[in-house]
């Protein structure tokens, strides 16, 4: 027996698949589609026998659970789908495979399984997938010690999961401890880590929406500070325009609760902050959103001339993602008609 407790033929098959898996991660670094899916199905049969063979030899759990993640990847990949059932399938029975063996590897297994969960919701609208991660989440912090590095993944990847809750309507206590999760997890996370940003941007929408559900007016004025934060420390250009996009939104509920026109001015700013952002990042539904709240904001600060030019920018994204029958481009199309015919 090699590698803690596999059999040469074992090591051999699950060596294998784990090249191929990573040739697949590969090609999708090349946008390569098709091939990244062709390598990530010979890399899962491949994985698929060597979880078998693992069974079959009575290898350590721990070693047959490290297969079974790795076939999860390898799933996910050809089915394009981290949320799919086969991915479910064994990431469940990679947490079985580790429950008294490794801490750390359970850990492991159980994110793992928490994102898949939340990644089956987003193709399914499904509540229940949201409840499963929030349960899998909560389980898997509580395995690790307050000052252990992970703990602001899972917080965060339990933020998310209580936003989109939130979202659905969870109401003012799930929001309030979306709100609880993502601080925590801000508090944990270093000013040069990669992921700042992102959190930020979590945290902001988490404080919006718990404003809205009932919260204090205290609310709206910490998640302009943040997101205003996460728009400008961003990495990525889809994160900072996302992030210019809801301070707007959080603006106008200022703009409204004060009365103070002020707010309006910031909201038409952050806004066009938001369609640079977004055309940077090559994303013009992002972008046609921002020049279409942009002109709402416009119609009632500028007047109609303004709000027409940011209007009809909108409209020419909308055809140019191919949306322009979506409810908001036909939103766009009636305010620039409508103003086109009184300027």
């Amino acid at each position: 027996m090699t590698n803690g407790g596999t059999s040469p033929s074992d090591a051999a098959v699950l060596a294998r698949g784990r090249r191929l898996l990573a040739l697949a991660g590969d090609a999708r670094g090349r946008d390569s589609a098709e091939e990244a899916r062709t390598l990530a199905l010979r890399a899962a049969a491949d994985l698929e026998r060597g979880v078998r063979l693992t069974g079959d030899a009575g290898t350590p759990s721990a070693v047959r659970c490290r297969a079974l993640l790795d076939l999860a990847e390898a799933r996910a990949v050809a089915a394009a789908d981290s949320g799919a059932t086969g991915v479910l399938e064994a990431l469940h029975e990679a947490v079985e495979d580790v429950r008294d063996v490794s801490p750390d590897l359970r850990v492991l297994a159980l994110r793992r399984l928490a994102e898949a969960h939340g990644a089956r919701y987003r193709y399914t609208a499904d509540p229940a997938e949201l409840d499963a991660a929030d349960r899998v989440f909560a389980q898997a912090q509580g395995l690790v010690q307050r000052d252990d590095p992970v703990r602001a993944e899972l917080l965060a990847g339990r933020g998310e999961v209580l936003l989109a809750r939130a979202d659905g309507g969870g109401g003012l206590e799930v929001a309030a401890e979306a709100v609880r999760e993502l601080r925590a997890a801000l508090a944990l996370t270093a000013s040069g880590e990669l992921r700042l940003a992102e959190r930020q941007l979590l945290f902001g929408r988490a404080l919006h929406r718990h404003h809205t559900a009932g919260g204090a007016a205290t609310d709206l004025h910490e998640a302009e500070w943040i997101l205003a934060r996460a728009a400008r420390g961003a990495r990525a250009d889809r994160t900072a325009a996302l992030a210019w996009l809801e301070r707007g939104e959080v603006l106008l509920t200022l703009a409204g609760a004060t009365g103070a026109p002020e707010w309006l001015d910031l909201a038409a700013e952050s806004y066009h902050h938001g369609v640079r952002s977004a055309l940077r990042a090559g994303e013009p539904l992002l972008a046609a959103q921002a020049h279409h709240q942009r002109g709402a904001v416009l119609e009632r600060t500028a007047g109609p001339v303004r709000a027409l030019t940011s209007y009809r920018a909108a409209w020419e994204l909308w055809q140019r993602a191919g949306a322009a029958q979506g409810p908001q481009a036909r939103s766009t199309f009636e305010r620039m008609t409508a103003l086109g015919a009184t300027t």
